[in-house]
């Protein structure tokens, strides 16, 4: 191996185990890269992937693999007798110092937003109000909005399909896309990421289509932001009253909020303060799949309700494998406990406790704590 290629290698590596073990405090990140490099490596990675009409990041993963085989294939076939392990060893070394930088790339381009100020030390929570019959409460008001919303959302949903009925081609051009839906939850999404310490505004993702769709729906995943390209995939066979909080909390994520609860708290909070029966009722539904299983509420989901709670259900059973599934959030699991998430996948369903425990103003935005003065 030449001196180069070893210093690179060793530089790398040296590089990616800084980034992880000596990130800077979480006031810093919250100040200087969530609020101050992040919001423009964010518009320069989606000014170059957002056009594209294809996933980037799908098509970098697979170059890169097959790349990846093919190197170590060549190298070890032109190796002469006798050196073939000291070969192994070089490409060994070589392969993970081009995992650490791809790491080092991860981490700055968008991981660094695990270790901001988590919400938890912004919004104060009143902890009598986590106990049982709070709780369940509020679950009776997660009914009364679903009821509420139901039959409205689904009206909207019967036009516009008959609408865009008159104009296949050009829905056809675009699965993936549901445009007004975005922008009618453009300046409530921006309302709630400035109340929780952002201070750019963050464009709505593009939405693209994903080699990847078996495994989300073997997997149970319904949504994708990639860390390296910022696109975003969201599941294709997900309802059309499931994908505008879905897509919110993937926009969540490209806002600066790696946390899975401050996403889905995010997700939730946009969609219900919209006014529009159709966005508050996706947010509401995210929120009824986030419940305690233990929670048993009184009053009865509306016939719609009930029929889309069962239908979200049966698609599941239908097409999750459940090995895919538990080995998916196991791996997840073990991401997000080394991205400083302690509760790992089970983070997911802590955005209840905010619901449930903290204060709102009259716009339906959570109090926060005032910023500490410089």
């Amino acid at each position: 191996m030449r001196l180069g290629g070893l210093v690179f290698d060793v530089l790398a590596i040296a590089t990616a185990l800084a980034s992880k073990f000596f990130t800077p405090s979480a006031a810093w990140i919250e100040a200087d890269y969530s609020n101050g490099l992040y919001p423009p490596i964010d518009r320069a990675v989606r000014t170059l992937t957002d056009p594209l009409p294809f996933t980037l990041g799908d098509l970098l993963f697979i170059v890169a693999l097959l790349a990846l085989i093919a190197w170590w294939a060549r190298r070890l076939l032109s190796a002469p007798k006798g050196k073939r392990l000291s070969r192994i060893g070089a490409l060994a070394l070589r392969t993970v110092a081009i995992a650490a930088f791809v790491y080092v790339w991860f981490n700055v381009s968008w991981a660094f937003n695990y270790s901001r100020i988590p919400l938890a030390e912004k919004i104060p929570v009143h902890n009598e109000r986590t106990n049982e019959d709070s709780v369940t409460a509020f679950a009776e008001h997660v009914v009364v909005e679903l009821n509420r919303n139901a039959d409205v959302a689904h009206r909207i949903l019967s036009t516009k399909h008959r609408d865009t009925n008159l104009d296949r081609e050009k829905v056809s051009s675009h699965p993936h896309e549901f445009v007004e839906d975005i922008q009618a939850l453009v300046p409530h999404f921006n309302n709630v990421i400035e109340r929780l310490g952002d201070r750019s505004i963050f464009a709505p993702p593009r939405v693209k289509p994903t080699i990847f769709q078996p495994l989300f729906e073997a997997s149970a995943t319904s949504g994708f932001t990639d860390p390296w390209t910022h696109e975003v995939n969201l599941d294709a066979s997900a309802f059309d009253f499931e994908r505008p909080a879905t897509y919110a909390h993937e926009w969540a994520h490209l806002a600066g909020f790696a946390d899975e609860s401050e996403a889905n708290f995010i997700a939730v909070v946009a969609c219900t303060t919209s006014h529009d029966p159709l966005l508050a009722y996706s947010g509401w539904m995210l929120t009824w799949f986030n419940l305690p299983p233990t929670i048993r509420v009184k009053h009865r989901l509306s016939r719609q309700a009930y029929k889309d709670v069962r239908a979200i259900i049966a698609r599941y059973r239908k097409q999750v494998n459940p090995r895919v599934e538990k080995a998916s959030r196991a791996a997840y699991d073990q991401y997000l406990k080394a991205n400083r998430v302690k509760a790992g996948f089970a983070s997911y369903h802590l955005f209840v406790r905010w619901l449930t425990a903290a204060d709102y103003d009259r716009d339906g935005l959570p109090l926060v704590r005032p910023e500490p003065a410089l």
